[in-house]
């Protein structure tokens, strides 16, 4: 619901508005010694009586300039402080403290509706503001179109001159911050012809990608032109970057830093901002944000489900060799997770045609495997855009096939495979692990994605994956030895998936700190402490290393003779040792003994039987998403986030 609060209509309305408001400005608060403060991000301003109308879907953050005096009186009324970037960089060196409920304005792309329409009411108001320009863009000459938005682009004089620039940096009001030269665009990023953010992918073209390297100069280029053009014009150099779409990843942060601009601005927008952060969360101001949405964003509340619902996708159902069925196959994909109401997909990410568990090929580029096709990429970018997901790609820690000629885990007695276990390659050799990390970090450099799930591979039983510097375990061993040792093989593992989560994260939009981890837990794990040994898993460890432990909570699969009575024992085991909600169950959809679908109808029954149990998180694999198992009209009532309330601050 929107707050009772009338907009102010016109500019000269606005002024009389702000003396009407001068009697209330003693009531701001004092300075609160915490340096924290918001980013409000806006983009073009209209008004109507004089602007043509551009269709919403070119430029969908357009607002009134009605509504802009509606918010910066908002501002006013609720006694926030509207600050500048220099004094962010003050209070950063110790010479002064940000007002308590400090607000720093941001207007991004370089519209001339800042200059005709913004630039008075900050003079008005005393506002300072960032405006964040696109050197492109305004280089465009006066008769051609700036190739943003429609089809046909926009004319040039949506855009602000050089000339207004200089007046603007001139005012003291504004600082002037790159919105790159051209990284404003999508580029083509696989083979499938899917799209990214020019700053954050590299291209693919003419059958090839560019090389890292290619990749890295384009970026690097780009960044130098745009602040030596700002400096140029303006007279200084810009301190700020700030990425278009929001949209940035670790290396990127590095080289703007290296380019002059360590304070980069994102699209995040959860939780305060401290002065010492230099990636700056914003909230994406639109015609239609609540002021209850602002409210609660400048207040440093993080608005997120209280839930993780997912559903664990095998990309072996969505590929293909037929491009029109696969096409169809990815659109009753999409539709199916939209209307699911869920958070959150476990995506595959590599081929598993046999369905032993290992994988022989890749569904991304890489420099390892076969690429059985480009697929994940597309999936993962339309489940994030158009279905509104989460994505986590789900990933083999050690379960490569890579042939021949690699150190692959063996049992200490036989010193061969265990027929039983998945081929997994040693993470003792030197050369699998650089092998393995550069297959992650290609899987962070050519697709998209918020979170890895790393697959139930990530097991040593108590005979293998001994270092030879160590006595082997198992036969001949005391049980602290094996339990010592177990220990120590479980944060080995751990370690060794943290590494990979880094070597993914370093070109992910955010970096590592924006990835989440889950990984696959066996229940026998949980419910039988001597398996903790045989697996080298941990509950309790796992819990403090992952942002979720993903329960693998499958009654049939563990030859359970009762299973709501075995689910029930587990889910009350799991919530009095760790935090519940650290913890994702993952129901089976599958009798695999049967090889017959589990009934949808029992399948929600464990839903709820999970949440009388305490545990509110869940999922289910496999989902067959061609034929409607299981039926999601039947799971819906118990699984989709909307029609349980889980909302909430």
């Amino acid at each position: 619901m929107n707050i009772s609060f009338k907009p102010v209509l016109t500019l000269k309305h606005a002024w009389i508005c702000l003396c009407m408001l001068g009697a209330l400005l003693c009531m701001a608060p004092a300075h609160a010694g915490q340096n924290k403060y918001t980013v409000l991000a806006y983009h073009n301003v209209i008004e109507e009586a004089v602007d043509p109308k551009v269709d919403d879907k070119y430029l969908p953050q357009t607002i009134r300039v009605e509504t802009i005096i509606a918010h910066f009186n908002w501002l006013k009324i609720n006694g926030y402080a509207v600050i500048s970037f220099q004094d962010v960089l003050d209070a950063r060196a110790g010479k002064k403290t940000l007002p308590e409920k400090s607000v720093l304005l941001t207007f991004d792309d370089g519209y001339e509706s800042f200059y005709r329409l913004v630039f008075p009411l900050l003079k008005l108001y005393h506002y300072p503001a960032v405006l964040a320009v696109m050197g492109k863009w305004i280089d465009t000459p006066e008769n051609e179109m700036v190739g943003y938005g429609s089809e046909k682009g926009l004319q040039r004089n949506y855009f602000l001159t050089w000339a207004q620039i200089k007046q603007l940096h001139d005012s003291g009001l504004v600082e002037i911050a790159s919105h790159s030269y051209d990284l404003h665009h999508a580029e083509l990023s696989s083979s499938e012809k899917s799209q990214q953010p020019a700053a954050v992918t590299p291209i693919w073209k003419d059958g090839q990608f560019e090389t890292l390297a290619q990749y890295q100069a384009r970026v690097v280029a780009d960044l130098k032109k745009s602040s030596d053009e700002i400096a140029q014009h303006i007279g200084t150099a810009p301190r700020i970057m700030v990425w278009p779409y929001g949209r940035f990843s670790d290396l990127t942060t590095k080289v703007a830093a290296q380019a002059g601009m360590a304070d980069q601005f994102t699209l995040q927008d959860e939780g305060l901002n401290d002065a010492s952060d230099h990636q700056i969360k914003r909230l994406l101001m639109e015609e239609e944000t609540d002021f209850n949405v602002i409210k609660s964003f400048l207040n440093g509340e993080i608005w997120s489900p209280n839930v993780q619902r997912v559903v664990h996708v095998d990309m072996d159902y969505v590929y293909d060799k037929n491009p029109q069925q696969q096409a169809k196959n990815i659109d009753a994909l999409l539709e199916r997770i939209k209307r699911y109401g869920i958070t959150t997909v476990y995506l595959q990410a590599y081929a598993d045609a046999n369905g032993d568990g290992v994988a022989e090929a890749l569904y991304f580029h890489n420099r390892h495997m076969p690429v059985r096709a480009d697929l994940f990429s597309r999936v993962a970018w339309q489940l994030m855009t158009r279905a509104g997901v989460k994505v986590y790609a789900w990933m083999p820690v050690m379960a490569f096939d890579l042939g021949a000629g690699h150190t692959y885990v063996t049992d200490v007695r036989t010193q061969s495979m265990n027929p039983k276990n998945y081929k997994r390659l040693s993470p003792y050799d030197a050369n699998n692990r650089k092998i393995i990390s550069e297959i992650y970090e290609d899987l962070g450099l050519y697709t998209k994605f918020n979170g890895i799930l790393f697959h139930d591979d990530a097991f040593l039983d108590d005979f293998e994956g001994i270092d030879a510097k160590n006595a082997p375990a198992g036969d001949g061993a005391n049980a602290a030895q094996v339990r010592q040792q177990a220990i120590e093989k479980t944060q080995f593992l751990i370690d060794w998936t943290q590494s990979l989560k880094a070597s993914a994260a370093y070109y992910q939009m955010g970096g590592v700190k924006s990835i989440k981890t889950a990984r696959n837990i066996y229940a026998s794990v949980i419910t039988d402490r001597n398996a903790q040994d045989w697996f080298a898993q941990n509950l309790e460890m796992f819990s403090q290393a992952y942002d979720y432990t993903a329960v693998m909570a499958m009654p049939y699969m563990e030859g359970a003779q009762q299973p709501d009575a075995w689910l029930a024992a587990l889910a009350r085991n799991v919530s009095a040792r760790v935090d519940p909600s650290k913890v994702v169950f993952e129901l089976q959809a599958t009798d695999w003994n049967s090889k017959k679908p589990i009934p949808s109808s029992q399948l929600a029954n464990w839903m709820r039987i999970l949440q009388g149990n305490g545990i509110r998180n869940y999922g289910y694999y496999p989902d067959d998403f061609l034929n409607n198992t299981p039926d999601a009209k039947v799971l819906h009532p118990d699984f989709s986030v909307a029609t349980q309330g889980t909302i909430s601050p």
